[in-house]
């Protein structure tokens, strides 16, 4: 067995070399060049069929990757967008404040929320207008609501969770103790169902002329004082009358608004009843 064994190794190796040897002296040069020669053809042949697949198969792999690097580019694109709106509004809210701020000035202390309106009432009985901040933004009944320039709207008449209701001060239920900024005459401004602003009560020996601005008074508890209210357009005095009547134009454009500010630090004060 141990010789059978031996033989049969010697012959390995022994072919193992012939075959070195015969590589080294191309040997077997036609034989192979035979095989290549034959072998060529077909293996072209089925280079050339399976060619379309494989470009079929690799194109949709192309398309899948670029359709992915497209909608992640939309996605990326879409965010930015949407990034760059919303700092664009938050700029744009910061440079309206600081605007409200050059124009009116600030006193320490005084806070205001920002409100945008989204609802006009549209009946012409009532002045009202309905903005996106309510209790939960620290929204008070009775709050004084401005315009971004500084001038008054109204105030708070209805309170809900996310919204509110403002009384414009031109509406008929409307009044507001005010002054004429010149003379420093008193009297009470007040709406009208046609839209319109009087200022009742000034008497009849206060010099008034058209073009002074009437201020709120502060008088009565209800509102803060030095706000303004509008300007005077028309005087009318009576003889035989204590009081004269003066037409207010509102500063503001109020069929127009669309940003206004509520003055969330002033409490109006409950007097009760004299």
């Amino acid at each position: 067995m141990r010789v059978r064994t031996r033989t049969w190794f010697g012959f390995v190796v022994l072919a193992s070399l012939l075959f070195l040897a015969a590589s080294r002296v191309a040997l077997f040069g036609p034989l192979e060049d035979g095989a290549l020669t034959v072998a060529a053809p077909i293996e072209s042949g089925l280079r050339n069929a399976t060619r379309p697949v494989a470009e079929f198969i690799n194109n949709i792999t192309d398309i899948n990757l670029l359709s992915n690097e497209n909608q992640a580019l939309r996605d990326e694109n879409e965010r930015l967008i949407a990034e760059n709106a919303r700092l664009s509004e938050a700029e744009q809210e910061l440079q309206q404040l600081q605007g409200f701020m050059n124009l009116r000035g600030v006193a320490e202390g005084e806070t205001f929320i920002r409100a945008d309106v989204f609802a006009v009432e549209p009946s012409n009985s009532q002045q009202l207008i309905a903005i996106d901040r309510g209790s939960a933004h620290g929204i008070r009944q009775e709050m004084l609501v401005l315009t971004q320039q500084g001038s008054v709207v109204g105030t708070i008449s209805r309170v809900l969770e996310h919204a509110a209701w403002v009384t414009l001060v031109t509406d008929q239920t409307s009044a507001i103790g005010a002054l004429i900024q010149e003379s420093r005459a008193q009297g009470v401004v007040v709406g009208s169902p046609d839209g319109t602003l009087t200022m009742d009560l000034v008497r009849e020996t206060a010099d008034i002329k058209a073009g002074d601005l009437v201020l709120t008074s502060g008088l009565s508890g209800q509102h803060p004082p030095n706000e303004v209210i509008g300007e005077v357009v028309d005087i009318q005095r009576t003889p035989q009358q204590l009081f004269q009547e003066v037409r207010v134009e509102p500063l503001a454009d109020l069929s127009r608004l669309e940003t206004v500010l509520v003055l969330s630090s002033f409490v109006p004060l409950d007097t009760g009843s004299p």
